[in-house]
């Protein structure tokens, strides 16, 4: 089955699409720009810019400590750059359809509209960074340090359908090696590098029906934030929660909380 990824230009896309490419046709790369308001500071006092941006910065090096050997997408899959917001229209379609793409798969695109979503019914899969639906919409393993809720840590494997964040549950991926000195960053980091290696397997599994979607938990007290809602106050208050001794905490008091933040599993390793 010809797969397609449609997902963005980090180190930490270039980490998904090579483990893609171990296991799956991947046949097509569709690159697109990522947002340039993420790193929008224009509205922060000196000292506001000096914290937003050092943490970027912190991102990025986090980044290459956990995925430096990923410079480049794969070899021998075509790419094709598009600029941001660009992910809906024809050109995408017809990349898809020129290189006979039965499934998409997506993992830090932007959303996903009708017009793709209809000419691949079931066959859009995407990886959330997050735990639906307990978080949803914009920094969804962020917020969960936010409100020192790291239960909610993880990736979501589902269904892209037209609602956000929505669609039927393939796999969860709850993070399990959380250590006392991890930062923000590096948190982020060991959720993808376990998502990387479970996504093509699910996928696959999915495809070839070993596997069926199920419908996401009526859970009435989901947490759904936007980009606007990641503020200098929003990662102090992160910060503070980590300092604090948060993820001892935690650990301390793990297998109660978990029973309140079931997910769903259908594979064990």
């Amino acid at each position: 089955m010809n797969i397609a990824l449609l997902t963005s230009n980090h180190l930490r896309h270039k980490f998904i699409a090579s483990q893609l490419a171990k296991k799956l046709s991947l046949k097509v790369i569709i690159c697109e720009d990522k947002n340039p308001m993420i790193q929008d500071f224009s509205f922060c006092n000196e000292n506001e810019y000096t914290l937003m941006t050092s943490h970027f910065e912190e991102r990025a090096l986090s980044e290459k400590i956990f995925f430096e050997n990923y410079s480049n997408f794969p070899k021998d899959i075509a790419v094709f750059q598009i600029g941001f917001g660009a992910i809906n229209t024809d050109k995408t379609l017809e990349i898809l359809k020129n290189n006979s793409i039965d499934c998409v798969m997506l993992f830090g695109a932007s959303i996903i509209e009708s017009n793709i979503l209809n000419r691949f019914p079931e066959r859009v899969i995407n990886l959330h960074l997050g735990l639906s639906p307990y978080y949803k919409g914009s920094g969804t393993n962020f917020f969960p340090i936010v409100n020192n809720e790291f239960e909610c840590l993880g990736s979501t494997i589902h269904l892209a359908t037209a609602k956000v964040d929505a669609g039927a549950i393939l796999h969860q991926i709850r993070i399990e090696d959380l250590e006392e000195n991890d930062t923000i960053h590096s948190i982020g980091n060991k959720i993808i590098k376990k998502s990387g290696e479970i996504y093509p397997i699910i996928v696959n599994e999915y495809l070839s029906g070993k596997i069926e979607a199920k419908q996401q938990l009526n859970f009435k007290d989901c947490k759904e934030y936007k980009l606007k809602d990641f503020t200098p106050t929003s990662l102090l208050k992160a910060k503070e929660v980590l300092l604090n001794k948060g993820i001892e905490k935690y650990i301390a008091n793990k297998i109660s909380l978990l029973k309140y933040k079931p997910i769903t599993v259908n594979y064990h390793e």
